[in-house]
């Protein structure tokens, strides 16, 4: 208690302190980190060494509850539960299988791991349902007031897809939206191509106008299976959809503080799953180098890269529409912010976490 109560008066942030002390109440531990909003962060907002690290040492602890997941959610929210179980099954008797060929790619390049965690109150085919189900639930959190909303009330995200989908615009400006090519295609959506396109010149724009069209099909697709069933948001869908992390083939979560940490090719810190910790486990973060106090910690993000090693224009162009992380052949991406990011991008266990399944 005594070092929680040093952590917040450290910390001058009202929204930051608000954090902690949630992380606090929630059983999170930062022993040698913390979340602060400062210009020397590489997005204004990130997660800092409190104390000289070693590399293998623990700094932040987050116990399996406390992360976002569809059975945690339906301990939490049971009726809410019941409603999205009848709904998976409605909706699974109507899905059509998607040949787009960026799906394609987006399944290629997600990696298959061992599992980690096992809900057995999910159902067969929820793992289908995750994006839509994590979103409800986070709804549903805000509206009840929650122990969740204190955080996911602080999700953010600042790039082209995340302003489309805030504006609406669409839908509105054009019925068939998610025709990629210059026939009367929505003019909000253009823009958004332009400004992608801005952030990472190499990748061709058609290819960025694919995967926003992918984009935007997925929160359609969202918003006419559940609008007038379930409360729905297509801004929060979009958070959550950037900030969830792949534990399993059947298991996708958003994982508070750790969807904090901003992300680079140089990373600091790297997250490990401790199995046989309580019920379902915990997660921690682990210094993966000697880190000095007062440093920013960085998550590692996807390889894009293909099997001979090359700048492959497919994965970049998920990388910056789904995260918002530029790429080129020629360099490096530069540190990300966590309002662009939160997927798997780690290797440890990082490589027992995988790109959540679109």
């Amino acid at each position: 208690m005594k070092a929680a109560l040093l952590l917040f008066a450290s910390i001058t942030n009202p929204k930051d302190a608000a954090f902690h002390e949630w992380c606090t109440t929630i059983g999170i531990t930062c022993t040698g980190a913390q979340v602060r909003t400062t210009p020397q962060s590489v997005a204004g907002r990130g997660v800092f060494s409190t104390k000289d690290l070693v590399v293998g040492e623990e700094l932040i602890k987050i116990p399996y509850h406390a992360a976002l997941t569809q059975g945690n959610g339906a301990m939490n929210f049971p009726s809410l539960g019941k409603e999205l179980l009848h709904l998976r099954e409605q909706n699974s008797q109507q899905q059509q299988p998607s040949g787009s060929a960026l799906r394609r790619i987006w399944n290629r390049i997600r990696r298959k791991q061992p599992p980690i965690a096992k809900e057995t109150n999910a159902g067969e085919n929820a793992q289908e349902y995750w994006k839509e189900e994590l979103t409800s639930y986070a709804l549903e959190a805000i509206e009840q007031d929650h122990p969740w909303s204190t955080w996911i009330e602080q999700w953010q995200r600042n790039d082209p897809m995340q302003t489309l989908v805030d504006q609406g615009t669409w839908t509105h400006d054009n019925p068939v939206y998610t025709n990629i090519y210059p026939n009367g295609i929505a003019e909000s959506i253009l823009t958004a191509v332009n400004d992608f396109q801005e952030m990472a010149p190499d990748i061709p724009d058609y290819k960025i106008g694919a995967a926003v069209g992918i984009r935007l099909e997925l929160v359609d697709d969202y918003l006419f299976q559940y609008s007038n069933k379930v409360p729905t948001s297509a801004s929060l869908f979009s958070l959550a959809v950037s900030r969830a992390v792949g534990l399993t083939e059947r298991v996708t979560a958003i994982i508070p503080m750790h969807d904090m940490i901003n992300h680079s090719a140089q990373s600091n810190v790297e997250m490990a799953y401790n199995e046989k910790d309580g019920v379902f486990g915990s997660f921690s973060l682990i210094a993966s180098v000697d880190i000095p106090k007062d440093t920013e910690l960085f998550l590692r993000y996807t390889d894009v890269t293909d099997d001979e090693g090359k700048w492959d224009d497919d994965k970049a162009t998920w990388l910056l529409t789904q995260w918002g992380i530029p790429s080129s052949p020629t360099g490096n991406t530069a540190p990300v912010e966590e309002e662009h990011t939160a997927s798997s991008r780690e290797k440890s266990v990082q490589d027992d976490i995988h790109l959540p399944k679109m």
